[in-house]
């Protein structure tokens, strides 16, 4: 099992790297168009803005399967302590572990999405996304929250809890920063091709601002779904393979020492038995 993790761990490494430039290009955009627009930003589309006084929604991505050490763990704590600091939360599970858990505590799950392949394509995330914006347009939440494990390393992963709507300057910041490691061998990655650094971006709108924008913003958040799963999928699949590695070193340590035990026992057996045999013969010549 451990060799199967490290293959699909690379595999799946692989896939979340590549999508990362494509998330990060498309935040960037909205980011400036967000600046340009100024105040009128926030009127163009039912994603931008939401009433105060709903319930939250929390998208929480975990594993269809165990054996993968704290994975599922670390995601299901944060989402329990979230719920219960927010009342009223509502909880969208992407993931069977997840679906099963916070079932059993009570917590109030919209839908719940399993089955996702060990390297998700769009198509498999496309129905999570379609009903956040559904839900959102709807004006059924105020925010929703997406909780994921963020892949750092092949020993390392976080995770992380980040707002996805509605979409604002601030969160976009922190989506940005979020998909760009600070720590591990990915640090600093992926670079946006032709991102323009020192002088600002001038956006053209056709035919509208708002026709423009009603493509832009689900389709971008699409993209953040799809990338929370792939990079869950390779937090889970490193993780399985760190646990595997730590069972088969207990295992080895655990039959080493009860082959120790059983030599020890086996050379008392033998020591008695030659006492028994040593102490008979003298019995027999006094």
């Amino acid at each position: 099992m451990e060799a199967v993790s490290a293959v699909k761990m690379r595999k799946s490494e692989q896939v979340a790297l590549r999508a990362r430039p494509y998330a990060l290009a498309a935040i960037e955009m909205l980011r400036g168009l967000s600046a340009k627009l100024d105040n009128d930003f926030y009127s163009l589309s039912p994603l931008l803005s939401a009433p105060a006084d709903m319930p939250t929604c929390l998208v929480v991505v975990t594993s269809d399967k165990g054996l993968a050490g704290s994975f599922n763990t670390n995601v299901l704590r944060k989402a329990l302590a979230f719920t219960k600091e927010h009342a009223g939360t509502e909880v969208i599970a992407v993931g069977k572990k997840g679906r099963d858990f916070l079932k059993r505590r009570g917590v109030k799950i919209v839908e719940s999405f399993i089955g996702a392949g060990d390297f998700a394509d769009l198509s498999e995330t496309a129905p999570v996304a379609d009903l956040i914006k559904k839900g959102f347009a709807d004006k059924r939440w105020s925010a929703v929250h997406l909780l994921y494990t963020n892949f750092l390393s092949a020993l390392k992963q976080e995770v992380v809890n980040r707002k996805v709507l509605p979409f604002d300057f601030e969160s976009l910041n922190t989506i940005v920063s979020g998909i760009t490691p600070t720590r591990g061998k990915y640090a600093n990655m992926p670079e946006v091709l032709g991102k323009e650094t020192d002088s600002e971006s001038a956006y053209v709108f056709e035919p509208s601002p708002k026709e423009v924008l009603g493509e832009l913003l689900p389709a971008l958040l699409d993209i953040e779904i799809y990338h929370a799963v792939l990079e869950g999928n390779a937090s889970e699949h490193s993780s399985r393979m760190i646990a595997m590695r730590n069972a088969s070193d207990n295992a080895g340590e655990l039959i080493d020492e009860l082959t120790l035990q059983y030599n020890k026992a086996r050379q008392a057996q033998i020591t008695k038995e030659l006492s028994e045999i040593t102490a008979g013969a003298a019995a027999l010549q006094d």
